[in-house]
């Protein structure tokens, strides 16, 4: 028979244990540890002198850190996916002295869930990044920066804007709002939209003119003239949109899912 007292030491001794979990492993809501690619579990390795940094010495260290350039790897001992990305970034902002954390997504209607990182910038506030390359696998795609600025809302789609196009903004705090990335995929779509017109109506031009010498001053040369004035004009207009939205669209493949959860590891 157990005594009372002894009873409060057993139930003492299961609580203390039940607290003690090994340093550098993170853990599902759950209870289950988080693991990579290869099913070895995620290690943070938190620095104590990291701080927090401002936007742009966040930014300055994500266009640095090369995180983004290495294959996504999908299976095998060698499997490096996004809990994995995400590691190294946390790992290597926090041997920088940037204080980073590791954050778990899940989403509505789906047992899949991703991991990126967040930092909480002293003059913006809580910013995600995402620098996991998985989007497209061509060579062009090898080739490029995929640091993106991650927008998350509960009950919203997952959403990605390069890092370059949000640092670039003079709109300050609002090009971290979710309404900024709809926003830009609009006007992403438009843009290509018009890109496409353009570029129809270039070879209507050349088809018009190949082969045929204008007379300076007919009316035939002033049409010709107006026409490539015009096409001109749209191609400047279609130059500065690219400068602005950035030369390619970068999408998740969790951006059609809807976010249900976020869990933030400092």
């Amino acid at each position: 028979m157990v005594t009372a007292g002894k009873l409060a030491l057993v139930l003492l001794a299961i609580i203390l244990f039940s607290a003690c979990k090994p340093a550098g492993l993170i853990y599902t809501r759950d209870g289950k540890i988080e693991c990579g690619g290869n099913g070895k579990a995620i290690i943070l390795k938190n620095n104590p002198a990291a701080i927090n940094p401002t936007f742009d010495e966040m930014v300055a260290f994500i266009k640095a850190d090369a995180t983004d350039y290495r294959d996504y790897i999908k299976s095998g001992d060698n499997a490096y996916v996004c809990s994995d990305f995400a590691e190294d970034v946390h790992n290597n902002a926090e041997a920088a002295g940037i204080k980073a954390g590791w954050v778990a997504l899940t989403f509505t209607g789906t047992g899949e869930g991703h991991a990126l990182n967040s930092f909480e910038t002293t003059d913006r506030g809580l910013i995600y990044i995402d620098c996991t390359n998985g989007g497209r696998d061509d060579e062009e795609n090898k080739a490029s920066s995929r640091d993106t600025v991650a927008y998350i809302e509960t009950g919203k789609r997952y959403g990605i804007l390069n890092i370059d196009v949000v640092a670039s903004s003079p709109y300050d705090y609002y090009t971290l709002q979710y309404d900024f990335y709809t926003e830009r995929k609009k006007a992403w779509q438009d843009y290509q939209n018009r890109l496409k017109s353009f570029n129809t109506e270039v070879d209507r031009y050349n088809k018009e003119i190949s082969g045929k010498v204008f007379t300076y001053g007919s009316p035939e040369e002033q049409k010709i003239s107006a026409w490539k004035e015009e096409l001109q004009e749209q191609e400047r207009t279609l130059e500065r949109l690219e400068k602005e939205l950035g030369q390619y669209w970068y999408e998740s493949e969790f951006s059609e899912y809807t976010v249900e959860d976020v869990l933030i590891h400092w």
